[in-house]
């Protein structure tokens, strides 16, 4: 997946706003890849609120990996400015989509919040490889898990592990470019 993962002027500081935003642009576009990947491989998906749930968990496991991504690296303070800003960016976003595509006069935002929240408190209990900054086998196959029950019921048992062995990889290789580039400041990504 190809995205601009470069701030033009390298000099200025980039707010942690800024930041949040920017990873919440190119988490909405990893999430929806994702589900176009799946439906290339002739996994099932039927509705656009299908779609859109399935969206929804890859962005919770997104905002989960990118906290624990930069974990060590700022503040408790502006991790959880950052984190909630993201959060915020991304639960609009959603807001948004489920309005053009699902129809208007719904809070979609608190459906979203709320399976964050869940999704936040399922991946803290999970390992992670500091070494590799990848999430351990369980929080991947929780993940796939998610995402299995979002989707229609052909074919549902082989999504997990195509979740853990293919998409997970992929997704966390253009998350953390995105955020050695984006939140880090640096100008070129260094990759598993």
């Amino acid at each position: 997946m190809r995205m601009r993962t470069k701030w033009h002027d390298k000099e200025r500081t980039v707010s942690v706003d800024e930041k949040a935003n920017t990873m919440a642009f190119i988490s909405w576009r990893i999430a929806a890849a994702l589900v176009l990947n799946l439906e290339n491989e002739n996994f099932q998906t039927d509705t656009h609120k299908q779609r859109l749930d399935v969206i929804r968990e890859a962005l919770a496991f997104l905002v989960s990996v990118t906290d624990r991504l930069v974990a060590g690296q700022m503040s408790a303070e502006e991790r959880q400015e950052f984190v909630a800003k993201y959060a915020i960016k991304l639960s609009k976003t959603f807001q948004e989509n489920c309005e053009d595509l699902l129809g208007r006069d719904v809070d979609y935002k608190k459906d979203f919040i709320d399976t964050l929240n869940k999704r936040l408190n399922a991946y803290a209990e999970c390992s992670w490889i500091d070494d590799k900054e990848m999430p351990g086998f369980q929080y991947k196959r929780d993940f796939g898990d998610f995402i299995s029950a979002e989707m229609g019921a052909r074919d549902n048992k082989w999504i997990t592990d195509q979740i853990i062995e293919i998409e997970v990889p992929e997704m966390i290789e253009n998350l953390k470019k995105s955020k050695y580039e984006m939140v880090d400041g640096r100008s070129t990504a260094k990759l598993g």
